[in-house]
């Protein structure tokens, strides 16, 4: 075993500068570290007791390493499972970590590792391989504080008792901690261990209180005055007292460890109580030394003594604003007021309501509110006026002061004893010098202004700002949500805040700092109130004179943060009022138009973030409408300044409402984001390496996170990709409103028409960058690529070359492992094949594209061959995936047969060179779909709908090339018996109800397909007579014809109700709808409304679609209510709207009863006969009037007449869902 000397030339080494030499040393301790008794070796070499004073740098960091070692090898796993660790080595180091770590020798910084340690051991081993861990603590405590009652005048004796006290009072909340979870720990363990712990937890706290405020007393000494020149203070003064800001709040360093220890102690006492409130407690006495003993005690202590002596301390200079925010933070004095008024304001949580609590809970509770209760909110108070006079402070004390105003405001006494007496204090004093603009907004304005910009309004995660809880506590106050509020109060603020106003808006006007910080509070408490003045009778025009007068006016003051205020309140007020006129709207919007190129970063930040309601509104296209080109290069310019996802969003709005017009820049907007897109990805990929490079530093230290020098840029690697994604749905947006437009105008056809396809042109190569990196959806970019995919091949009439290069990529990313991800890789891949069904189906790659370097395989192979190869993948990995990711596949192989089918149809029978190479995809396909439909796992219930999409893979086999498919289901010997097993499975009950309008149709089209074979070919006539007699004796076709009829007839009636209504307006402003800060939710509820009403209108058969969903999902629904619990649990995989197909153009029905006759008057056959009997000129008759009106639906959706098989069939049309898939 190593020695102490050995030790410390190991970690030397490993911290050495030089490479060889840490090198070295790390193979020494990995060697070394072979024996599992090191790590007991290593706890007592970071523990050993050095001497007080020379002791080298070198030595510290080695034990300081060393106890990191400790706790990286600890903390690793749990060492119950793992075998290095013999039951020997487990004992020795429980036996020595806990008074080793607790020795008043050992360094802070090694305590705190050891601590870490510990912990992870508590968490292995604590309570039951580790009974002797209650009795070490015990010990410890009860001499520390026997030591502490009896050498109050032997200084380094009680210092050493604190040090060793607070060694153990941290591990105790580890062990406190453990038992605060009652779902590892049984209730009656838990309530036994704080009927053992919580006596001793208060006694121990009293005495330390009483410690702590004894040497408050001894220390209390004030400072001298300050030397004055000429009855002015001496500069030279302040600046040694600035020097000395650490030691502001430092009274000796022993009462810094009591401190400390105080604070640990109340952690305890918390930690006991968040699960449940301690028997112990709920009786008066319990609750007496916890109230008064404890907290009392401590508060009265620090209100008579301790704040008005830091407050001699404390400079109250004009040359310093600051509110000393990060001196508080590291006082451990503060910290322990900070815990103080948590531990009150939980209390105040727990027990000021007597009846929400627990019935054992209750009598304490009453106690407490009668005792306790409006003391605490007192204090509270007083801790809030002392940080506010005469100089304005921050601790996260004083935030839980107001927490605990706020609190107060909710109870019946609290309110009227305390709160209602000094109310109007409170909020002039107290509150609304807090919302002015402070020293460190400043700051944030100067060196980060998109964060100071996403603060105004969103201000969550920002738990220690005073303007956040102090406007929280404004409002609740205002608020009179009880019957006990004054009611008038708000009026008197609103009044307040206004007189205010007017009285400094002059002087703010003339550049008077002072008097704009004044103004600013006044219009962020007008801001504030955005909800509540409407319901005290301050009504539109009064706010329209509000902001004529005082807002927009705001917006040319000199002072820069007054005009990015004035920007904000205008956002929230200006589209929630009607104004009296559009020329009064429009003066306002003059008015802060300007703010868009404002010399100052947060003002043109907050202008392009908030202007999208303003704009948007339709008093403003007057105005906006010839200027949109020099808005839009306004916002593109602080959006190449600096990440913002709020300025993209506001792009994206403007877009969207002014697309009328920007059709003629649609190519210009399109270059610039995506250059703009590309531009921030590189930076995001770029800290991503930096990320990647600091991590092993980390991880080797074992530091903690917090000092990673990336995790202060998280929030802004954030920002980052929330932009770029931003821009990918501005992009988006900017397709389907070019798109629209083209449908709206009559310029299509001059030229327009190839504008969706230059945007392709440009697109694509960002499409690229995102799909061929290796793990570009792990950058969050993949679903809004594949959306921005989708949409822009859904509104084309060809797919550019660029383009093609993509279906590599996407192939890929399966092969590569995302073969979960193929469900979502649907939608563009059958648009793909709709959109340009001959380039997929017959051309290479070469000929459509230049193939990427990485995909040179697959230069001759066609986009079909490359998408069955994805198919291939996906179906190996059959076993991994959920059904779901696997419908996928048929649902791709449908739309690949169908658009061959129509593309065969266009042809006529001409080039038939390429129709046979197509032709081995139907077989490709359609051995595909046997393998499955072969397996005996396809008959399996929860299967049925997976099986059926196979199934229809057969069908539209039969559409593409019916006598190949044929052939090849009689050579396997499965023709007869696949319609047998498809009637079976579509007539149970249960499928019919799940069964979608398109399977019925599809059925029918190859059925009717089937009956034209029989009669042109001979060969095949005999086994196609057996399946089509079988089929019309099955009574299938009536039962398909009845739910269709239904379908067709609910949409026929919802058609005419919503000719018979109101006009959608896509376009009508409605300003209560308008979130009060441009809420993101009701922006993309707005939107999504958008994109189905275009969805709509590019292709009305979608409205069909919709509604039949509707409809068969309220079936579905009440089918599972009857049905058992097995087939409950099946997982419907007929979604309505997947796609819309080649065959929707068609009217199947007509199609049949064309087929049949044709068969009939060809040759007297079985079938023939069975076609002319009753019961089949039932069905028949029944089948022609749903022809009928399917006809006449079609009609109305704009198809043309299709009875004519043969006829030339529209381009079909293609899908683009409405809502992108999540990950």
């Amino acid at each position: 075993m190593a020695g102490d000397e050995a030790l410390l030339h190991i970690f030397v080494g490993t911290l050495s500068a030089d490479k060889m030499t840490r090198e070295q040393a790390e193979a020494t301790l990995m060697h070394i570290s072979a024996d599992p008794r090191l790590i007991t070796r290593l706890i007592h070499f970071s523990c050993q007791e050095l001497p007080f004073h020379d002791v080298p740098a070198e030595m510290q960091q080695a034990l300081q390493a060393a106890s990191i070692r400790v706790r990286n090898v600890l903390g690793r796993s749990d060492w119950n499972r793992n075998p290095y660790f013999t039951e020997e080595t487990k004992s020795a180091v429980r036996e020595c970590i806990v008074p080793l770590q607790c020795g008043s020798h050992v360094p802070e910084l090694v305590r705190r590792q050891l601590l870490a340690a510990t912990q992870n051991l508590i968490r292995y081993d604590y309570p039951h391989r580790w009974p002797s861990l209650m009795p070490q603590l015990r010990q410890i405590l009860d001499e520390c504080g026997a030591h502490l009652c009896v050498l109050s005048d032997a200084s380094s004796s009680r210092e050493v008792a604190t040090l060793r006290l607070k060694g153990a009072l941290g591990i105790l909340r580890a062990c406190c901690k453990v038992y605060n979870n009652p779902i590892k720990i049984d209730a009656d363990d838990i309530e036994a261990f704080i009927d053992a712990f919580c006596p001793l937890l208060l006694s121990l706290t009293e005495m330390l209180v009483s410690v702590w405020a004894q040497e408050l007393l001894a220390q209390q000494t004030p400072p001298p005055p300050p030397p004055q020149l000429n009855g002015i203070p001496d500069p030279s003064f302040q600046f040694s007292t600035k020097r000395k800001e650490k030691c502001m709040f430092v009274l000796s360093s022993w009462h810094n460890e009591l401190s400390h220890c105080l604070r640990i102690a109340l952690k305890c006492i918390h930690s006991l109580t968040e699960a449940r409130w301690p028997r112990f407690l709920c009786d008066q006495p319990g609750m007496d030394r916890l109230c008064k003993g404890c907290l009392g005690q401590l508060l009265d202590a620090s209100h008579k003594t301790l704040l008005p002596l830091y407050r001699l301390r404390i400079l109250s200079s004009d040359c310093d604003d600051s509110n000393l925010f990060s001196l508080f933070h590291e006082s451990a004095v503060w910290k322990l007021l900070k815990w103080t008024q948590g531990m009150c304001l939980k209390m105040m949580q727990d027990l000021m309501f007597p009846k929400r609590c627990e019935r054992r809970a209750r009598a304490a509770a009453n106690y407490f509110c009668d005792h306790y209760l409006l003391g605490f909110v007192q204090h509270a108070l007083d801790l809030v006026r002392w940080h506010a006079t005469p100089r304005h402070l921050t601790s996260k004390a004083y935030i839980m002061s107001l927490e605990i105003l706020t609190m107060a405001v909710e109870g019946r006494e609290a309110y009227r004893s305390v709160i209602a007496p000094n109310a109007e204090e409170i909020f002039t004093s107290l509150i609304f010098p807090r919302l002015t603009f402070s020293a460190e907004d400043a700051e944030l304005w100067t060196s980060n202004p998109a964060e100071y910009v996403r603060l105004q309004t969103s201000p969550a995660g920002d738990l220690y700002s005073a303007k956040v809880v102090s406007s929280g506590l404004m409002l609740t106050l205002a608020a009179s949500s009880k019957p006990f509020h004054d009611a008038d109060f708000v009026h008197h603020v609103v009044q307040y805040v206004l007189e205010r106003l007017t009285t400094h808006a002059k002087a703010a006007a003339q550049g008077d700092v002072e008097a704009a910080r004044v103004v600013d509070a006044c219009l962020f408490a007008i801001y504030q109130f955005n909800k509540v003045l409407c319901t005290i009778g301050f009504g539109d025009d009064r706010v329209e004179w509000l902001l004529t007068n005082y807002v927009a006016p705001a917006a040319k003051y000199p002072v820069g943060f007054l005009r990015a205020r004035s920007m904000l309140v205008l956002s929230v007020f200006a589209s929630k009022i009607h104004w009296s006129s559009p020329q009064a709207f429009q003066f306002v919007l003059s008015e802060i138009l300007p703010l868009l190129q404002d010399p100052e970063m947060p003002v043109r930040m907050q202008a392009c973030a908030s202007i999208a309601s303003l704009i948007c509104h339709p008093h403003a296209r007057d105005v906006i409408a010839p200027c949109i080109s020099d808005v839009i290069q306004h916002y593109f310019y602080a959006m190449r300044l600096m990440d913002s996802e709020g300025v993209v969003r506001t792009l994206r709005r403007t877009i969207k409402h002014y697309r009328d017009v920007l059709s003629q820049w649609a190519l210009h907007l399109t270059e610039m984001l995506v250059q703009h897109f590309l531009h921030v990805l590189e930076r995001v990929l770029a800290e991503e390496v930096k990320d990647s490079e600091f991590t092993p530093f980390t991880e080797n230290t074992g530091g903690d996170a917090r000092l990673d020098p990336l995790v202060s840029d998280e929030d802004a690697v954030a920002d980052t990709i929330m932009t770029a994604d931003e821009v990918l749905e501005t992009l988006t947006t900017l397709v389907r409103a070019v798109s629209q437009q083209e449908v709206n105008s009559s310029s299509k056809a001059s030229g327009e028409g190839g504008l969706i396809l230059q945007m392709q042109e440009r697109i694509a190569p960002l499409l690229y960058v995102v799909l061929s990196r290796e793990k570009g959806s792990c950058l969050g970019f993949m679903d809004a690529s594949l959306m921005l995919l989708t949409t822009i091949l859904s509104l084309s009439s060809a797919v550019a070359s660029p383009m093609w290069r993509l279906l590599p990529c996407i192939h890929q990313l399966i092969v590569q492992g995302a073969v979960d991800y193929f469900y979502q890789m649907l939608p563009p891949l059958d648009n793909f094949v709709s959109v340009s069904p001959e380039q997929f189906l017959l051309f290479p790659m070469s000929e459509l594209c230049a193939v990427p370097e990485f995909a040179a395989n697959m230069a001759s192979m066609t986009p079909a061959q490359i998408v069955c190869m994805m198919c291939d993948t996906v179906m190996q990995s059959s076993h991994l995936l959920h059904l779901r990711d696997l419908s996928a596949v048929p649902k791709v192989y449908d739309s690949i047969l169908q658009n061959l089918w129509l593309f065969k149809q266009r042809e006529g029978g001409e080039n038939t060179t390429a129709i046979a190479m197509a032709d081995s995809l139907v077989e490709y396909i359609l051995q595909a779909a046997l393998r499955v439909l072969n397996d005996s796992s396809s008959q399996e219930k929860q299967r049925r709908t997976l099986t059926l999409l196979f199934a229809n893979n057969v069908l539209s086999a039969i559409l593409a090339n019916a006598a190949l498919t044929v052939r090849m289901l009689s050579s396997a010997g499965v023709l007869l018996p696949f319609f047998v097993h498809y009637i079976r499975l579509v007539q149970e009950e249960t499928m019919q109800v799940m069964l979608r309008s398109y399977d019925r149709r599809l059925f029918v089209m190859a059925i009717s397909t089937l009956a034209r074979l029989q009669t042109e070919q001979a060969e095949l006539a005999a086994s196609l007579e057996e399946v089509l007699c079988g089929v019309l004796e099955g009574e299938v076709l009536e039962k398909y014809s009845h739910r269709e009829g239904a379908m067709v007839i609910t949409e026929v009636g919802m058609r005419e109700s919503l000719s018979d209504g109101d006009d959608y307006d896509e376009e009508e402003w409605s300003g209560e709808t308008e979130s009060d800060s441009g809420d993101d939710d009701e922006m993309e509820d707005e939107e999504d409304e958008e994109e189905e009403a275009l969805g709509m209108e590019n292709d009305k058969c979608l409205q069909s679609l919709l509604h039949s969903a509707a409809d068969v999902l309220k079936r579905d629904a009440a089918a599972a209510d009857d049905g058992d619990d097995d087939e409950g649990e099946e997982d419907n995989l007929l979604d309505e709207t997947d796609f819309v197909a080649p065959i929707d153009a068609r009217n199947a029905w007509a199609f049949l009863l064309e087929s049949f006759r044709h068969a009939s008057a060809a040759a007297s056959t079985r079938f023939s006969q069975l076609v002319g009997d009753a019961n089949s000129q039932r069905q028949l008759q029944s089948i022609m009037q749903l022809s009928d009106a399917v006809e006449q639906l079609l009609a109305a959706r704009g198809r043309p007449n299709a009875a004519d098989p043969h006829s030339p069939l529209p381009h079909p049309p293609v899908r683009e869902k409405l809502k992108p898939h999540v990950l």
